[in-house]
């Protein structure tokens, strides 16, 4: 990857970010980037690649994994069966 690269921004404010760049960080199939002003005087930006969600049951149980507190026991009951004759 190179050291110094140029991006042209259209007037609606698109762009396309280089391949190689792209590539090094996962994004060839596009993806979510976090942008971050560095207030350094030239309005330069902070790219840096946000990683994929996981959707679905995977991310629920990961989503729960997390959570600080134990779930509480669920209570149980016996349902009334109906006995087909």
């Amino acid at each position: 990857m190179k050291d110094l690269d140029v991006m042209t921004i259209s007037r609606v404010g698109q762009s396309t970010f280089p391949k190689a760049w792209r590539e090094a960080a996962g994004l060839s199939g596009g993806g979510v980037v976090e942008v971050r002003p560095l207030n350094d005087g030239k309005h330069s930006l902070l790219l840096t690649p946000r990683p994929a969600r996981r959707v679905g049951a995977v991310g629920l149980l990961r989503a729960m994994r997390q959570c600080p507190h134990d779930f509480p026991d669920a209570a149980r009951h016996t349902l009334p069966f109906r006995w087909a004759i």
